[in-house]
């Protein structure tokens, strides 16, 4: 535990890589034969957040909550409706052009679905250079000898070049999609529920792929998973998400050993545990999600919350506590201590 604890107190003193502010990402709803805004769905509502060179955020919350949506705004595959985000210090969302082009070598996406992400009409081959081609990197020769060594160095075979898509298995695509993504050497990579479409066995070797891949050079990742035993597996920190907004947000061993809210420690209840003696106090969530379209008033959740207070229901709680450590929750004070009733 000293050691895990020791890694996490150094990833928080390094340098930040992203930085992200007040990121809103509404999507309008349309009807009427003039397709008049009646409406929006608030997938996320104003999301503040930070990442270290070198460490790994995991993101985590039901289907629904917002979390694909974030990642895929954070690198501006979706254009965030207002907020600010800052990658090594430049304002991303000013950027266009050649400059925006540029930057986009250094942040890249790993998808859910490895079939779904690559051109079943293009080769391995092709696939893997189209990113030298887009950005014109290196010759024809050197472009070759790439394609071939990210091959091998995602477990592949040099081989396998001239294959098709289809012709691999699932574990075996997921590996092509991430030898894309690492063809240029980024420095941060958005990994979108990359193991939740593989077979239990096949998801520890991509895993353990991802970790070999980050210590050999020197890659940032934001992880996200609806499945807390691998994010407690690979992170080494958490942000909990729930309607869009982030609830809690810490370091691994604080949320896993010492959850605060309430959705939290429902969240982790869940977990199945092998070999325990004694049953669990489980900690259920009475309800359903309700609609982004129109979310509750105050603490989003308080109409499933076991704890809730007339006051969740009429403000809005913002993060408070330390680095290590934070929760938007009314039963804490700025330390994360119990408020007494």
């Amino acid at each position: 535990m000293s050691q895990n604890t020791d890694s996490a107190n150094k990833n928080l003193s390094k340098e930040l890589i992203l930085k992200a502010s007040n990121i809103k990402k509404f999507f309008p709803i349309k009807k009427g034969f003039f397709l008049k805004t009646v409406g929006q769905v608030k997938a996320v509502d104003d999301v503040s957040l930070e990442v270290r060179k070198g460490e790994t955020l995991g993101l985590v919350g039901e289907s629904g909550c917002g979390k694909s949506t974030l990642g895929r705004t954070l690198i501006r595959l979706y254009e965030p409706t207002s907020g600010e985000i800052e990658f090594e210090q430049k304002n991303f969302l000013k950027l266009s052009g050649g400059q925006l082009r540029q930057l986009r070598k250094d942040i890249q996406m790993i998808f859910q679905d490895p079939y779904a992400s690559l051109d079943p009409r293009m080769t391995v081959g092709q696939i893997l250079r189209q990113p030298f081609d887009i950005h014109n990197v290196g010759s024809s020769t050197e472009r070759t000898a790439r394609v071939k060594e990210l091959l091998e160095l995602v477990g592949l075979k040099a081989s396998h070049v001239n294959r098709y898509p289809h012709e691999f298995s699932g574990g075996q695509r997921q590996r092509i999609c991430i030898a894309r993504a690492i063809a240029l050497n980024p420095k941060l990579i958005i990994c979108d529920e990359p193991v939740s479409a593989l077979d239990v066995s096949i998801q520890a070797q991509i895993l353990n792929l991802l970790k070999d891949l980050q210590e050999k050079l020197g890659l940032t990742y934001v992880f996200i998973s609806h499945d807390l035993s691998v994010i407690e597996y690979f992170c080494d920190r958490v942000a909990v998400m729930y309607l869009g907004k982030i609830v809690e947000i810490g370091t691994r061993e604080e949320i896993f050993n010492h959850p605060k809210h309430p959705y939290t420690q429902a969240l982790l209840s869940a977990i199945p545990r092998v070999g325990e003696g004694k049953k669990q106090m489980k900690k259920s969530l009475s309800g359903e999600v309700p609609s982004p379209i129109n979310p509750p008033s105050g603490c989003t959740f308080h109409p499933r919350c076991q704890f809730s207070k007339p006051e969740c229901s009429q403000k809005t709680p913002t993060l408070v506590g330390s680095p290590k450590q934070m929760a938007a929750c009314w039963l804490y004070d700025n330390e994360l201590n119990l408020i007494k009733k």
